[in-house]
């Protein structure tokens, strides 16, 4: 089907369905209504991608005008780590596999921010079943999901919170109890924070936690979860490390931390369990090794016994 205004479009079907001239009327313009003033993006898509039909919504979403989507597909809006997952699911379509799908995915704006959105197609057939094109609906997800990330993100550094940290610590704890792996928590509580807080400024003070949390998510490893859960303390949950290699991971951010020069050193707690489903037994047991090394002169590790 060749690009055109969906005036020329659906005044064409309505002539193909034998509509008279004022239902034709009255059912144009309540498409106009609906696509124009829709409160959801509505493209109509052809078969090889391009965009036939675009809704005002649907610029807004995507971030580019119609003229650019008339020249474009979806496929150059599309990020490129989901085009794979939008293209199998679009084959699948056609193939009769289900009447429409439902994806989340994101798009590449104008300006090249990434937005994600919901997506919706349908598959619009000929008289004879064939495919013909595609009816499009986005709805933007990006407050839903700032949202989503800001219930269990500490603002400042971007870690995990403490809501955050739970969550996480389902998942590793549940399948530590199945494997029977290890868990060790870090416990690290800086030191001299308030007296460079206090003395410095706040900007200051928050310029050094920002870069605590930035040097502790270099030393973690891709299924550890690290959190901020006070104002100078943060947990590094890891899993399958056992206490001495979690003691070495644990001494190589305590020196890393003194070596940054940014005012603080670091008092570290450490817990290790095997098979445990507890966090807060984990915390506490950290904590109190953590205090350990406080007042044995902070600037250390202590090891818990976990029993």
């Amino acid at each position: 089907m060749s690009r055109q205004s969906h005036r020329q479009f659906h005044e064409s079907n309505m002539k193909k369905d034998g509509l008279d001239a004022p239902v034709e009327a009255t059912a144009l313009r309540r498409f106009e209504a609906t696509f124009l003033h829709a409160p959801v993006g509505i493209a109509h898509v052809g078969l090889d991608g391009g965009f036939l039909l675009v809704n005002p919504r649907f610029c807004e979403i995507s971030g580019h005008d119609a003229d650019t989507l008339m020249r474009t597909g979806f496929q150059q809006i599309t990020h490129p780590d989901d085009l794979d997952t939008d293209q199998l699911l679009l084959a699948r379509l056609n193939a009769g596999d289900f009447p429409r799908y439902t994806l989340e995915k994101r798009y590449i704006r104008a300006d090249g921010t990434i937005i994600w959105i919901n997506l919706t197609v349908a598959m619009v057939r000929d008289a004879a079943g064939h495919p013909e094109f595609y009816v499009a609906v986005i709805e933007d997800l990006s407050e839903l999901r700032q949202a989503s990330f800001e219930a269990v993100h500490d603002p400042l550094t971007g870690l995990l919170n403490r809501r955050g940290l739970a969550v996480r610590a389902n998942a590793i704890l549940a399948d530590a109890a199945r494997l029977g792996t290890p868990v060790s928590l870090l416990f690290l509580d800086l030191d001299g924070f308030k007296q460079l807080n206090d003395s410095r400024g706040h900007a200051v003070g928050d310029a050094c936690l920002v870069a605590v949390a930035a040097l502790l998510s270099r030393h973690a490893g891709t299924s550890d979860a690290v959190a901020r859960v006070g104002g100078d303390e943060f947990l590094m949950l890891i899993p399958t490390l056992d206490a001495g290699s979690a003691a070495e991971r644990g001494e190589t951010i305590r020196l890393a931390l003194g070596a940054q020069g940014i005012g603080v050193s670091g008092s570290f707690g450490l817990a290790t369990g095997s098979g445990t489903t507890d966090l807060d037994r984990l915390i506490d047991s950290a904590d109190g090794a953590m205090l350990a090394a406080k007042r044995a002169g902070k600037n250390q590790l202590r090891v818990a016994t976990l029993h």
